[in-house]
Formats: C-alpha cells, structure tokens, sequence
C-alpha cells in the first residue's frame, strides 16, 4: 500500500495528538482556500464554483499519492493566468465552450503530467532557469493585479496588456463607480492592518464574510456595485470531458503542465527540512499532481497545483500530514453542500474577491530579487528583463518560450565560448592561477601554461584553438619552446576535440614547441589512451602536477610515481576514475 500510495507512509506512529493539529491546519488552509479559490477562477474567466471545486477531489488524491506534507495543492493565480492567456484567444470567457475548454485542459494537464512522471521526465523543472522563473512570475503578478482593477472601480472592459489595460481604464474614468472605490480602499486597509497587526488572522475570509454581510443588508447590488449572488449548491457531478479542440490546447496544456510541477517541485525543496524522514521524489511528485488533476477534470475542476502562500501556512499552521488537505477538502463539499443558498440572501461582491487576490500576489513581484541579479549577474538579469517585458507585451506563455529560448541561447554561448585562463606560478610554491586575478604570480617567458574551464568537445574546439594560438602569438618576442595544457577541469573529450588537438600538437611540433598535458582525470586520459594520439602523448608528455611537467620541462626530471598516470589493458577496458 505504501509504494501505491505513498502518501500513507506519513501515518506511519500517527496519533491523536498529530490529528488535532491536522484538523486545526485543515480549519486554516479551507479559510484562505474558500475565497481564493474563487478569486483565482475569476482571474482564470471562470465562475466562481470551479474554484471550490478544484478544493475538493485533487487535494484528497494528492494526499494518497504526494511525497510531501508540506505543500497545499489547488488553485494557483500563476496557472490561472496561463489557463486565461491560452484559452481567451480560443473562446471567450463566461461561455460554456470557454468553461468545457478549460475542463479538456485540466485532463490534458493530468495525463501529461501523469506520463512525465511515470517516463522519469522529473528533471526537466531543472530546464527553467530562475531569471527565467523569476522575470514570468513577476510579470504574471502585474497582469493580475492589472486584470482585477476593473472590479476594483466598478468598470467592466476588453481585455488586453497591462499597458493596454491601463490605457482603457483611464479613458472610463468618469465611469469608475465611486461606493465600489469606497468599499477597495476600505478592504485594502483591512488586509494590509491586519496582516501586519494580526498576521495569524484569516482576514481573506473575514474580508469575504464582511463583504457579504454588507451587501445584503445594504443592498448594494441595487447600488450598482457587481456582486456574485448564485453558487449552485451540491457537488460537482461527475462527467467525462470533452474531447474537442485537443490539438488546440496542446501549448496552454504543456506550459501549465510545466509550470504547475517546476512550482510544486520548487514548493517541496524550500520547505524540506535536514531530518525529514521523507524528501519530496521529482517523479512521484509528477504522477501525484497529474493524477490529481486528472481525476478533477472529471468533476469540473481547473488545473491545481501548489501554492507559496498556502503551503507557507500550511506548515505555519502545525500541519503533520496531507490529513489537514483532506480536512479541508471536506470542509468545503459541506459548503457547497449546505451553505450556497446563503449567496442569495447575501450576494458576494467581486470587489472582496479583488482585494484578495491582488494583495496575494503582490508578493509574486520580486523586486529585491530583481535588484540582487542585477548586482550580481548582468547577463542574467537581462534574460529576467526580456522575459519580465515580453510577458507584459505579448502574455505569459510568449514570455516564458522567450526567456527559455534565451536562457538556451547563452548556455550555448558559455559553452562555445568556455572560460580559459592564462596561469603563473604564485611565490615559489606548488600553487598556479590566473594571471589577470592574482598580482604576485611568475609567468615563465618560454612557457605558456593555461587552463580550460569545460568539456572540450565539437563546439568549443575551435574556441580552444583560437584562444591557444592568440597566446603563442603575444609570446612572439620571447623563445617559446614549451605548452602546458592544465586539464583538471575537463571532464571530457570527444572525437572532434581529439582530431583537432593531434592537429594542434604536429603544427607545435613544426614550430619547435612541445605540447604538455596535466592534471587530466580519469575519462580524459581513457579517451586520450584510446584514440590516435596514444603515441603522442606518452608518459613523457602527460603528468600529474603543474609543477611535475615545469621540473620536467626545466630540468629533465620524471617523478617517481608517474607510472600512475600511464595506461594498461584494464585501464583502456574499464572505466577510470579521477
């Protein structure tokens, strides 16, 4: 039972004591659930109820399935944004097409995730680099804060960019409804007070019930403010989803998928502990939130996954186990269960849910974050600034290939281009470095030692070769007669490196300099034993030290344990270690 569902291997010495403390963190959790998950259906052009229905069933699948008992899975602004961006341009929100599209979503998302993880594809949430992670997030946070403004003032209107959106707002600003501007201001001081007076209060759900209470004995519907007056009562019924459009929603389905997992996984790490008896697993953490989003696409469910806020809380609030997700999930099927008719009497007004939302992820903006990369790497805050631009320009899934295709395009570059460095000797000791970086270092006039910091393999040989010769050339005034190549940090070689480094080695021969290797760990020295520069480098022109080739070179010394760096038939038949 424990390898089916891993999530009961958190039973294991459960007792009273640990239940208590779940059902208290499942009363928390269900508190900020019930008004953001409505506020994030909102967000993602859906009604109001698809929210709590996606706080029902994934959250008690993920509890079997899941290897953490430190996140909160359900409705997540970042995915509701994708959901938004991908599907608005194929129906519009409000509709039933739009509605039955994001449910086909949410079991595309599943299965995706369901056969990454069962395919062994954890790794790939190591392919999104943080600027990348950290410019799309930032940006999403804009677009939702932006995208809620209208019912901030009152104001209904066309969607579009931040930039487009602000634009819009200003040209109706006769029109912004001014109880609906009372009731914002009222509800942001509330929220921000609160939160920095009584932090452990539930102030979204009390803001939400507030809200409610002053809408239906103030009538403010009739006043114009925009409310939610119907939530259909009962559970959601269990129907299989529509099988139409599914090539159309293949790019939303991947970018949710990704991002949904890339979010968990980065969940699960920051919130491990040293001594937890269980580490989140990549591959099950795949199957456990495709499953759960698989099996809430049967009863109309969003695609969830984990949330910061919640799963911050989640553990603040003393929960032991994904009990606390199940205690939740039952606290809101009472709900719908038996206290829908009460938005009738009591309608909820969009303006709370509003509120809620923006100052949830107002957080997402990291702006000291931002500031730290530009300190600390220009290249890398530029590749957050594009992907943080074109997220606002274009929308989120544009920005996030962008800033992917970007982030690529510079592995690649450091990869071609790797660094190499010049290296002296530091004092009269053993220690060799960098020429540029260090003021105290001998540079020996008829030998050039350098190092180069990566596999050296088809793309950046020729780099290597550039780099070698632009050195021998600078030598000119002096008699060269000898090159060191420190490999210490190469981890390997290939073919098309061995082919052009033969080459390099004959033309310094012609030349009269003699071509050195050391340092080279294990693999290395069993490609280079293997292959047509076997003769070449001999145990006369492959040592172990820096400092054991310069005695060499400078006074015809061999070190007495250089027979270790030589090869046999188990060396060239066996793996080699450094």
């Amino acid at each position: 039972m424990n390898r089916l569902f891993p999530g009961l291997r958190w039973l294991e010495g459960y007792t009273n004591s640990s239940l208590i403390k779940d059902i208290i963190s499942g009363l928390t959790i269900a508190a900020m659930l019930i008004p953001q998950s409505m506020g994030y259906a909102l967000v993602a052009g859906l009604p109001a109820e698809f929210g709590l229905y996606a706080c029902i069933i994934p959250p008690l699948l993920y509890a079997l399935l899941g290897t953490s008992n430190k996140i909160s899975i359900g409705p997540v602004a970042l995915d509701s944004i994708l959901i938004l961006s991908g599907l608005s341009v194929l129906a519009d929100p409000g509709t039933d097409n739009y509605q039955s599209l994001a449910i086909t979503l949410t079991l595309m998302v599943g299965v995706l995730q369901t056969t990454f993880g069962f395919l062994r594809f954890g790794f790939v949430a190591n392919f999104l680099a943080y600027p990348v992670i950290l410019g799309y997030t930032s940006a999403a946070a804009i677009i939702i804060m932006f995208s809620q403004v209208g019912n901030l003032v009152g104001v209904s209107i066309e969607g579009g960019n931040p930039f487009e959106l602000l634009v819009q707002y200003v040209m109706e600003i006769n029109n912004w409804h001014m109880l609906t501007l009372v009731l914002t201001g009222v509800g942001f001081a509330f929220m921000v007070f609160s939160k920095r007076w009584f932090p452990k209060l539930p102030s979204p759900l009390l803001l939400l019930v507030a809200g409610m209470a002053a809408a239906g004995y103030f009538n403010l519907a009739d006043q114009g403010v925009m409310v939610i007056n119907t939530i259909p009562s009962g559970l959601p019924n269990f129907a299989l989803p529509s099988l139409s459009q599914l090539v159309d929603l293949i790019p939303v389905a991947l970018t949710v998928a990704l991002m949904g997992y890339i979010g968990t996984m980065s969940i699960c790490k920051a919130q491990e502990k040293p001594n937890d008896k269980i580490n989140a697993e990549p591959n099950q953490e795949l199957i456990a939130v495709g499953v759960a989003n698989l099996a809430g696409s049967l009863f109309r469910a969003f695609p969830v996954s984990a949330s910061f806020s919640r799963s911050a809380a989640f553990v603040e609030s003393g929960a032991l186990t994904q009990v606390s997700a199940v205690v939740s999930s039952l606290i809101i099927a009472l709900i719908l269960l038996f206290l829908t008719p009460i938005f009738e009497q009591y309608p909820l007004p969009r303006v709370c849910l509003a509120v809620i939302i923006v100052v949830s992820v107002a957080g997402l903006f990291k702006y000291a974050d931002m500031r730290s990369l530009f300190k600390q790497e220009r290249i890398e805050f530029f590749v957050m600034f594009a992907t943080f631009f074109l997220t606002l320009i274009f929308g989120v899934q544009q920005g996030i290939i962008f800033g992917v295709v970007l982030s690529i395009a510079r592995v690649i570059y450091n990869t071609a281009r790797p660094h190499m460095a010049e290296l002296g000797q530091v004092g009269h000791g053993r220690l060799y470095r960098n020429i540029h970086r260090f003021t105290d270092v001998k540079v020996r006039q008829n030998i050039l030692i350098f190092r180069f910091d990566a596999p050296l393999y088809f793309a950046n040989v020729d780099y290597f070769v550039e780099q070698l010769y632009r050195w021998i050339k600078l030598r000119d005034g002096t008699p060269l007669h000898s090159v060191v190549f420190v490999a210490e940090t190469v981890s390997s070689i290939d073919s098309s490196a061995i082919r052009k480094l033969k080459q390099v080695i004959s033309n310094l021969d012609q030349q009269g300099i003699t071509f050195y290797i050391t340092n080279a760990i294990g693999p290395v020295r069993d490609s280079l034993f293997t292959s047509s520069l076997k003769e070449i480098v001999c145990e006369r022109k492959l040592f172990a030290t820096i400092e054991d080739a310069v005695k060499f070179i400078e006074h015809g010394e061999i070190p007495q344990d250089h027979i270790a760096l030589q090869t046999n038939s188990a060396a060239t038949s066996l793996p080699s270690k450094p």
